[in-house]
């Protein structure tokens, strides 16, 4: 199929082949199809249930054309990510985030502003002074340094930029739900493995599937109550990307507390701020501090610094419980600090 017959069929509602999507992701890429067209397609796509086979041929190509780059101080390193999606929270894998550098582990995490919820990572972490650099040697020295790192949007494969440029004025969480879903398996570097959380059945099948056969280092994790994350209140699944048979956690059998949905909403960037930083000094509610926990538990497994999922939780809730993890945020914003300085002086 030529691109035009594979942009026409999208548009109606066909699947055409994979080669023939990666003909056309590379068409798109070099800036041989119109902008009218690119907002057609990228809506067919955002639109229609999600397809195995656009979903792999989009991850596959930026994975072909664009390897993930293999950073020193990244090697083992986990990313804590989520495909969006289901009821909103406050920011829970970016709190878990620092919980997970304060115990001993690395994480180079990848996210965006707002998908699902009012307010993303991307927010958070400017909000805070931690603003993502595009330079690989700054985020390599972030991570060798404090345990903990960034991913930039300017360093994710420049299909990304050119799409969401394509759908402008349209507001790219809509237009673009098919290429947001898949930012966790286009993250630009490589690490020891990415902790992906899903939020329906269906797509975590379809991540599993994906990751499995293009080899991508993974671990995901699906709350039974429809968010993209593990959940202290209630039952959840995870699987590694190279087996075949999910697992079931029921946080009870971990000695975590059952709980409402409401203990872990979030709100405007104030609050959701607020709520981290409470969970950070150890001064969080009962559901929020478990959750997150949880979270950096799995992540502590996942790299290595834990045996077991219970293992990485009880390591996360003692390290909660010293307050450790805000000190790791302050060191984050004072290295963050200290390299605007250094730029500023070269400039």
């Amino acid at each position: 199929m030529t691109p035009d017959q594979t942009a026409a069929a999208v548009i109606a509602g066909r699947k055409p082949t994979e080669d023939a999507m990666l003909a056309y992701w590379q068409a798109t890429d070099r800036g041989l199809r119109t902008k009218a067209e690119t907002v057609a397609v990228l809506a067919a796509l955002s639109a229609a249930p999600s397809d195995d086979t656009m979903m792999r041929s989009f991850v596959r190509y930026i994975r072909d054309t664009y390897p993930p780059v293999a950073l020193p101080a990244a090697r083992e390193a986990v990313n804590i990510v989520g495909t969006g999606g289901g009821p909103s929270t406050f920011n829970i894998s970016t709190t878990s985030a620092f919980v997970v550098a304060a115990a001993g582990g690395k994480v180079l995490k990848s996210g965006s502003s707002a998908y699902s919820s009012s307010v993303g990572s991307g927010d958070i972490l400017n909000a805070l002074g931690l603003a993502r650099s595009a330079s690989d040697d700054f985020t390599d020295a972030m991570l060798a340094e404090t345990g903990l790192a960034f991913a930039s949007p300017q360093r994710y494969a420049p299909i990304c930029k050119r799409l969401a440029i394509a759908a402008m004025p349209l507001n790219f969480k809509v237009i673009g739900r098919f290429v947001n879903g898949l930012g966790p398996l286009i993250c630009p570097y490589q690490m020891r493995a990415h902790v992906i959380g899903v939020s329906t059945p269906r797509l975590f099948e379809q991540i599993h599937s994906i990751a499995k056969t293009l080899g991508i280092p993974s671990l995901l994790v699906h709350s039974k109550l429809g968010v993209d994350e593990f959940l202290s209140i209630g039952p959840n699944r995870w699987l590694w990307a190279a087996e075949l048979q999910a697992n079931h956690l029921d946080p009870v059998d971990m000695g975590l507390e059952r709980s409402c949905l409401n203990d872990l909403q979030g709100g405007d960037l104030d609050t959701n701020i607020e709520i981290m930083t409470a969970v950070l000094k150890g001064q969080g509610n009962r559901a929020c501090t478990e959750t997150v926990a949880l979270n950096a538990g799995v992540a502590l497994y996942a790299g290595g610094v834990a045996s077991d999922l219970r293992t990485g939780t009880r390591l996360a809730l003692d390290c909660l419980k010293s307050g450790a993890p805000f000190d790791k945020l302050e060191q984050a914003q004072a290295f963050a600090r200290s390299e605007v300085k250094k730029l500023e002086r070269v400039a």
